[in-house]
Order: C-alpha cells, then sequence, then structure tokens
C-alpha cells in the first residue's frame, strides 16, 4: 500500500507543526529556555494573538525558500511579534534589525518609512541576510542563527579561540554573549512546544 500522505493542516499552527524538525534537540540551555516560557503562559498566548497579523505571511515566504520553518517563529524570540518593538541598541522590527544591517540589505529607512517595521520588506532582508550567514558557516543553522544575533566576526573569534584551544566549534561549545546563548536554544524550546502543547498544557 502507498505510504498515506500527512492530512491537510486545518490551522497555520498545524502547518507549522508538519514541517517542524528541530524540536528533538534536547540539551540543558534548551530545557531552561523551554521551562522559561511555560513559566509565563499567557506570554504565548499574547504572542499568539500578535501572529494572526503577520505570520502567516513569514511562513508563506520561509516555506518558498525552502528553509527550515523553525525560522519563521524568529520573530517570536527577537520582538514577541511586535512591528513596533525597538531594542536599546535601537534594533527594530519583528525581527530586530540594526539600522547598518538594514541599510547593507537595502531597507529604507527615513524620516517618513522604515523598512525594519515594514512586515513585507524586513521579513526579506531577515530572510536573505540568515541566508548569507548560513552560507557563511558552511550550512549550519545554529552558527547563522547565533551570527544573526552577535555578528558573523563575533562568531568567527570565537571558533578561532576555540580551534586554538583544540575544542569543538560547533554553536554549543563557543564562548559567546550571554544573550547569544540563550538565543537558539529559545527558538528550538518554542519549536518544542508549537510540536506537542497538549504534552506541555498548552493550547
Amino acid at each position: 500500500a502507498a505510504p498515506k500522505s500527512p492530512a491537510p493542516p486545518t490551522d497555520l499552527w498545524q502547518r507549522i507543526r508538519q514541517q517542524l524538525t528541530w524540536q528533538s534537540i534536547h540539551n540543558q540551555q534548551v530545557g531552561k529556555a523551554r521551562d522559561a516560557y511555560l513559566r509565563q503562559p499567557n506570554y504565548l498566548s499574547v504572542v499568539a494573538g500578535r501572529a494572526e497579523f503577520y505570520l502567516h505571511h513569514i511562513v508563506t515566504e520561509v516555506e518558498r525558500r525552502g528553509l527550515p520553518i523553525e525560522l519563521a517563529l524568529l520573530p517570536m524570540v527577537e520582538s514577541t511579534m511586535n512591528p513596533f518593538a525597538t531594542s536599546s541598541e535601537q534594533a527594530a522590527g519583528l525581527w530586530q534589525i540594526m539600522p547598518a544591517t538594514g541599510r547593507h540589505l537595502g531597507l529604507r529607512q527615513d524620516w517618513w518609512y522604515d523598512g525594519r517595521r515594514d512586515l513585507r520588506d524586513s521579513t526579506r532582508a531577515a530572510l536573505d541576510y540568515l541566508e548569507a550567514q548560513h552560507a557563511s558557516f558552511d550550512g549550519d543553522w545554529m552558527l547563522a542563527l547565533a551570527a544573526y544575533n552577535a555578528g558573523k566576526g563575533r562568531v568567527l573569534r570565537a571558533q578561532k579561540k576555540n580551534r586554538q584551544r583544540g575544542k569543538p566549534t560547533d554553536y554549543w561549545s563557543l564562548d559567546l554573549p550571554r544573550e547569544t546563548r540563550k538565543y537558539v536554544p529559545r527558538l528550538i524550546a518554542l519549536a518544542q512546544i508549537i510540536a506537542f502543547p497538549e504534552t506541555f498544557g498548552i493550547a
């Protein structure tokens, strides 16, 4: 008998769930990040509410490029899905793009308009940037995400330091800024919660 194809998704979360693959990554950092999310369950409902406006477009773009669906969840980690979010470092929008990075990626930023806050423009630029980092780090998404967060130079320096000490150069082995060390586990933890909501008692 031919293998049964999965049933068509009933909603966008189901559509994401059917494509997730990183939820099987388990370690202490991911466990801590997951516990932190589960301690504030209304955070997830607030973010899911905001996601109704933006997530469909982001998922469609990630699928169109054939990228891991987990990348569509990144704005939840970056900005809690708030296009008006601005960090103390002046990163802005759903994808928290820095002004200089935005200019480098061709996003217009002036008195009237900031492409970093525009759903379509910022998603295109962020995914372009992630793809470029992915190519720089030989197809390693964990390192690409670390570079998205901390900058490519910082990740390369951490790798060089480890190499000189005979240590592994994967994301989990690098001495990166605290924020970057928490960044990738947060994304994986979100993927786990979305993959198995009943297990974690989340609607």
